[in-house]
């Protein structure tokens, strides 16, 4: 009996889908050589066209709401664990490490589900000022952001990369390329969520051919890149995105209150306190 292969897709406005180019790149697992999507400029603006709808509805929902998609998508991965595992081992991890991977995945979407609906009340503030007034700094979500995760196959590394955006309430696009597998994987568990279509965006394939793209594309408000990202590739970003008064940033792969601060805009408002 003939082996049925699996077809990788990326993920785009909650639909699996092809590059629209027709090409792959190939990823080494084992005893088997995977085919990948690569990711054109016409997917590139597909994904940001899904992006912009997906935020109109994940933005509005309430922060409990989005608390409670996200705590729920931890649970589809714990469900999963077994075979997030299996394709970590075979990506070149060891037992030991592919679990323990696995286990701070979870950990990091449990946490991250947990200061969705939090995160206001601890960046917020009452500022002091001389007059009978309130002063208060107000923060809502950047909007569309791309996220370049470290190039890394590890679940926890591609989440530490996508779920502060995530968190605050931005629609997110994610390209990745060796852990390809283990993103489509992810989108899989997305796919069978509560999550709104198009509020989180897979991508396959190198950014190569695509960078300029991304960079210059005036509706992406925000380009997260790992630490590690190449420099002279960032500073090409950096550029490009000047044109359209984009924000670009380094990130760490931290699990804290700061890692939520690139994907906020800071708004003051004014109002007198009365008698």
């Amino acid at each position: 009996m003939s082996e049925v292969r699996k077809t990788y897709k990326m993920f785009v406005g909650n639909s699996f889908v092809r590059s629209e180019s027709g090409r792959t790149y190939s990823i080494n697992q084992k005893n088997e050589v995977i085919e990948l999507p690569q990711a054109s400029k016409k997917d590139v603006r597909d994904a940001v066209s899904a992006a912009k709808k997906g935020y109109a509805s994940w933005s509005t929902l309430t922060p409990y709401n989005r608390a409670q998609i996200l705590y729920r998508l931890s649970e589809m991965v714990e469900g999963r664990k077994p075979t997030y595992v299996d394709i970590l081992k075979k990506s070149g991890l060891s037992n030991s490490e592919a679990k323990k991977d696995v286990d701070q995945a979870i950990e990091v979407l449990i946490w991250y589900s947990g200061i969705a609906d939090k995160w206001e009340q601890l960046s917020g503030n009452l500022n002091p000022v001389a007059g009978p007034y309130f002063n208060i700094s107000h923060q809502e979500p950047l909007g569309v952001s791309f996220i370049f995760p470290r190039e890394k196959v590890s679940l926890k590394s591609l989440l530490l990369g996508i779920l502060p955006p995530l968190a605050v309430g931005c629609s997110v696009i994610s390209l990745t390329k060796e852990a390809g597998v283990l993103a489509i994987m992810f989108a899989e568990d997305l796919h069978n969520s509560d999550m709104p279509s198009g509020v989180l965006n897979i991508l396959t394939g190198d950014y190569g051919g695509i960078v300029e793209d991304i960079s210059k594309h005036v509706e992406i408000k925000g380009i997260g890149v790992s630490i590690d990202f190449d420099n002279t590739d960032y500073t090409k970003i950096q550029s490009n995105g000047s044109e359209s008064v984009k924000r670009t940033f380094k990130f760490n792969e931290s699990k804290n209150l700061l890692s939520l601060n690139p994907y906020l805009e800071t708004k003051t408002v004014w109002h007198p306190k009365g008698k």
